[in-house]
């Protein structure tokens, strides 16, 4: 028992201070400055207006009437 808390415990120890820095870093770099616009970019942006279904048919032909490539 003994044994495994020898291992363990500074994996874990270093598990923890590399986890803290990672959150001191995330925090003074402004990671967490603006949490909400993504949000709100990803539901205020603006669709983009449905293909013309004549083009896409145009497009469809000519693709149908390429030969298929040679191997």
């Amino acid at each position: 028992m003994a044994e495994s808390l020898f291992l363990l415990l500074p994996i874990s120890l270093v598990f923890v201070i590399a986890i803290g820095v990672f959150f001191w870093w995330a925090i003074f770099s402004g990671q967490f400055d603006d949490v909400q616009s993504g949000g709100d970019a990803i539901l205020l942006d603006h669709d983009m207006p449905p293909d013309d279904p004549t083009s896409q048919q145009a497009q469809d032909d000519t693709t149908a009437q390429r030969p298929a490539a040679m191997h």
